[in-house]
């Protein structure tokens, strides 16, 4: 899975060390730049004698001469990296953190291509949503020897240079341009996109837009202009365009990097990622007409109150990834997990005994019937049954814990094991 430009690992996935970085493995310099992504991102990578282990954040990472994709593992066995590529481009169309992933294709010709590749499509699209809609125009001060007097006379350039030349007139003038700093950002980053293109419809994007920004000089832009870009009334349409075009030339561009020295990447907890992608689809498409509401990362509650001489506290802050509420009383809740869920002897799918304790805490503090654990799906689970968890009794009630696994290689990410917490049917997905 790699080639000369381009390295695929997927994550939780040691990546070996070599010398000349030959085949799939790293040289001692790109090992470093993981290592140092590892220090500024805990959990992204493990550095090991001769190899760097990969965890649990997926993307793009700049090597240097070389760009790393890393993608999410989605199987016990062996998957191929068009389907978690797949994958990924789903979960981050799906979720409401990244909008700048929101209106990303996942077609297959995507799938096939390198991440990156992917990346610089959505990127050209946004480009192109704003020429649709007419580059953003500014005023800018010129000066230009004329025939005719425009703007104001330049004197100071009028006596010195042309006092023998009554022919000409120095002259000062604003005027109205795309060539502005919005607009050098966007083409500099798509210029510097072109030696990663490998799509015949990229390619033609690319010849496309330059076009369309010929008259824009990239060649004035620097890394601390790319920084210094304040949106305003006026530009708050380029956020998407500038936003893909900051990481764009952040990975592609080192010199643009004004100075800084960590590596450049665009990476995503997977954990994050789900939890987003799950609840997107909690709102829309399952509990949008039910009168429940979904919060993420709920931190209302804490797990003891802390007594010490004359103060009373909480102390251990709780905080489940979804709460589904109805007005202020809390129906249900549920964690995500990105992770492989096994199951034991009679087949029945198992959670680890630390996801149950946490299940335990949160029925405990948030006074709670109905609990989930929501893990990915995957084929080797066809043959498993899903069971119930009975927890100790709250307020008489015993709370129940189901388990249910989404489908991350279908759009709608539909459930093939349990149902949707939530007593009526409108829940079950």
């Amino acid at each position: 899975m790699a080639s000369t430009r381009f390295l695929t690992a997927l994550e939780h996935q040691p990546i070996p060390v070599t010398a000349e970085g030959s085949g799939w493995s790293l040289t001692p310099a790109e090992a470093d730049r993981l290592a140092q992504i590892g220090e500024q991102r805990p959990g992204f990578c493990e550095v090991g004698h001769r190899q760097v282990k990969l965890a649990q954040f997926c993307g793009v990472v700049g090597l240097g001469e070389r760009v790393l994709e890393i993608l999410p593992k989605t199987q016990d066995g062996a998957s191929s990296a068009d389907d978690c590529r797949g994958v990924l481009l789903r979960l981050l169309r799906l979720t409401e953190r990244f909008p700048q992933f929101q209106h990303q294709a996942v077609g297959q010709h995507l799938r096939r291509a390198p991440l990156l590749e992917a990346f610089i499509a959505a990127f050209f699209e946004a480009v192109s949503v704003l020429t649709r809609g007419g580059l953003l125009k500014q005023y800018l001060e010129h000066e230009d020897d004329l025939t005719v007097v425009r703007g104001r006379i330049a004197v100071a350039r009028q006596l010195g240079v042309h006092a023998n030349r009554p022919d000409l007139v120095a002259c000062a003038f604003d005027e109205l341009t795309i060539d502005n700093v919005w607009n050098r950002v966007l083409k500099k980053a798509i210029r510097c996109a072109r030696p990663w293109i490998r799509s015949v419809e990229l390619n033609r994007q690319w010849v496309e837009l330059m076009g369309v920004m010929h008259d824009v000089d990239d060649t004035r832009l620097s890394g601390p202009d790319v920084e210094r870009l304040a949106f305003n009334r006026q530009a708050e349409r380029y956020r998407v365009a500038i936003d893909w075009a900051r990481w764009i030339l952040a990975l592609l561009a080192p010199a643009l990097r004004a100075g800084r020295t960590d590596a450049p990447a665009l990476l995503f907890n997977m954990n994050r990622l789900f939890e987003s992608a799950v609840a997107t689809v909690a709102r829309r498409r399952v509990y949008a007409e039910s009168g429940l509401t979904v919060e993420t990362q709920d931190a209302s509650r804490a797990l003891v109150t802390m007594v010490s001489q004359d103060r009373v506290e909480p102390g251990f802050q709780l905080r489940p990834d979804l709460v589904f509420r109805r007005e202020d009383a809390v129906v249900a809740i549920a964690d995500t997990k990105w992770k492989l869920i096994g199951w034991d002897n009679k087949r029945r799918l198992m959670p680890s005994e630390a996801d149950m304790y946490q299940m335990h805490a949160y029925a405990s503090a948030f006074q709670c019937r109905e609990l989930a654990l929501i893990y990915p799906w995957r084929s080797e689970l066809a043959q498993a049954t899903g069971a119930e968890f009975r927890l100790p009794q709250v307020n008489g009630h015993a709370p129940v814990v189901t388990v249910l696994c989404l489908d991350v290689h279908d759009d709608a990410l539909p459930l093939r094991v349990g149902r949707w917490p939530g007593s009526s049917a409108y829940a079950r997905g």
